[in-house]
């Protein structure tokens, strides 16, 4: 990462002149540290400001409905992936769910694949693509990351409890529930879903409505829009 590369550079002739005018190496060593930590805050925190501002006016294309036009803008900021961790895999994956939302589900695919996996819904979509494609254990691999990727979100573990007991492992997707209730306490849908396998009635993931619809494993009602307020919750994030 060159935010890296600069600041190490930038604190390491600040740590050199600082010895010479000393002759002091702790002072050095402390000015080196200070030098990192400032330079990288900085630099990182502009570039996060440029991305905020781009992902600004890609959310404001897509409620006005101009999907290529805010593809195209998504790609400007892959230029931006050697400045901060993880832009690319985050750009990829907004730009899979543009794709898979528009039913252009193959070309979807490709960037889910490269995708961020901390995004649930990129994920979601990335394991509904392998289900389809009848690649259950590969979807069941997907959405085991995405559970421990996004630890919050409901769905995502009533998703995978989902395709579980469909494959007919009642056991282990009871347990996956169990587990989402105590990270999410306040889901609702989740623990009825849970209390629902637990008396041995199906799980039902029409309780997700339009989230679950734009997985696309059922049938759409006619009339329905692609989900794009999705991509205005979708932050990027630096770690």
């Amino acid at each position: 990462m060159f935010t890296i590369l600069i600041s190490v550079s930038a604190s390491a002739l600040l740590a050199v002149g600082m010895y010479f005018l000393t002759y002091n190496i702790w002072w050095s060593l402390t000015v080196a540290v200070v030098g990192i930590i400032a330079v990288n805050f900085f630099t990182g925190r502009y570039f996060l400001n440029k991305l905020k501002e781009l992902f600004g006016n890609v959310e404001k294309d897509l409620r006005a409905g101009r999907y290529e036009k805010a593809i195209e803008r998504l790609k400007e900021g892959y230029k931006y992936s050697n400045w901060q961790f993880f832009v690319k895999e985050q750009i990829n994956a907004q730009i899979g769910i543009i794709l898979y939302s528009t039913k252009r589900l193959d070309e979807a695919l490709s960037y889910l694949e490269k995708g961020f996996d901390k995004n649930w819904l990129s994920m979601s979509m990335l394991a509904a693509s392998q289900y389809r494609a009848k690649e259950t254990e590969k979807a069941l691999k997907t959405l085991e990351a995405a559970v421990k990727g996004a630890p919050k979100e409901g769905f995502v573990y009533s998703f995978y409890a989902w395709m579980l007991s469909g494959n007919g492992n009642d056991s282990k997707a009871i347990e996956v529930l169990n587990k989402g209730v105590k990270k999410c306490p306040m889901d609702e849908k989740l623990e009825a879903n849970m209390e629902a396998m637990k008396n041995g009635k199906k799980i039902k993931m029409e309780r997700y409505g339009n989230v679950w619809l734009q997985l696309q494993l059922t049938k759409v009602p006619e009339g329905a829009k692609p989900y794009q307020q999705f991509i205005a919750n979708q932050r990027i994030k630096r770690r």
